[in-house]
């Protein structure tokens, strides 16, 4: 039942759409903050803000460009791209469970490299050398990952044009010190307007839904809601109706309309979060 309401919630008749002014003048304001932030950044650097980095910096500042060890593989680095796999192809309807699938689409994953060199996944030559436990380990961490996320909605409600994964989604607010939007989504699955006459309706605009590790933060709104600013970019983009947040770990979910005040909340939380990136790559560059 809980899929089913959950399911019903993404795909429900869209709000209003934010007036174009306003995105306009939002937009502006954002830009115009942005650049004002990273005046005190030396030429030539540049901030790249991801959905983990805005909560992060919400949440921990004093964490946000700390030291970090030297990037290798792990299981949760592979969890994700092999879950969505998992859950795209039973949406497909190639097999009954996540359980079930994980084994054979990473085996086809790590054969497809062999055969073509290419790196689809970005993780098969290291899965392919890891020894049967160590595989076991990965295929446990995507199973449960896209277990959390295959039971969380009624599959055939949500329609057969839904997209699973994609690239992320990217602005660029250019200038001599670049900053970089990234807002990855798991999902993406059109709306229903209201019908007029009782005929199916053509889609509505997209919902997006985020899975995210912990719990639900205080900034939970905002932080969703950031997935939707990355659309701001440009007046021609259209901008999500809702964005649903998941966090398995805590067995719950929320759900934030992208309106006006949606969006003017984000935009303050995000200039917070580039003053702050500033305020320690500065600290940081003082330091050396």
């Amino acid at each position: 039942m809980r899929a089913l309401e959950l399911s019903r919630a993404v795909v429900a008749p869209p709000p209003p759409a934010v007036d174009g002014t306003d995105r306009t003048r939002i937009r502006h304001r954002l830009v115009e903050g942005v650049t004002r932030e990273v005046e005190r950044l030396p030429g030539g650097e540049h901030l790249v803000i991801t959905l983990p980095m805005f909560r992060r910096a919400l949440a921990r500042p004093d964490l946000v460009l700390g030291p970090g060890d030297p990037f290798a593989w792990q299981p949760k680095f592979v969890r994700r791209s092999l879950g969505l796999a998992v859950v795209e192809a039973c949406a497909e309807g190639r097999f009954r469970s996540p359980a079930e699938a994980a084994r054979p689409i990473a085996g086809e994953a790590v054969e497809e490299w062999g055969r073509t060199g290419w790196k689809a996944l970005y993780w098969e030559p290291w899965f392919a050398g890891l020894e049967p436990a160590a595989r076991a380990v990965v295929l446990a961490e995507a199973v449960s990952w896209a277990t959390a996320l295959w039971t969380s909605f009624d599959w055939d409600l949500l329609g057969d044009r839904l997209r699973l994964g994609g690239p992320d989604d990217q602005w660029v607010i250019p200038g001599p010190r670049t900053v970089r939007l990234k807002g990855r989504r798991e999902l993406q699955v059109p709306t229903v307007p209201p019908g007029a006459d009782g005929s199916r309706p053509e889609p509505g605009p997209l919902a997006l839904v985020s899975v995210s590790a912990g719990t639900p933060t205080p900034t939970w709104s905002e932080e969703l809601a950031f997935l939707a600013v990355v659309a701001l970019r440009s007046d021609s983009r259209a901008l999500p109706a809702r964005v649903a947040g998941l966090w398995p770990d805590a067995g719950t979910h929320r759900i934030v309309e992208i309106d006006q005040p949606a969006l003017e909340r984000t935009v303050d939380r995000l200039l917070a979060v580039v003053a702050t990136l500033v305020d320690a790559r500065v600290s940081g560059l003082a330091a050396r």
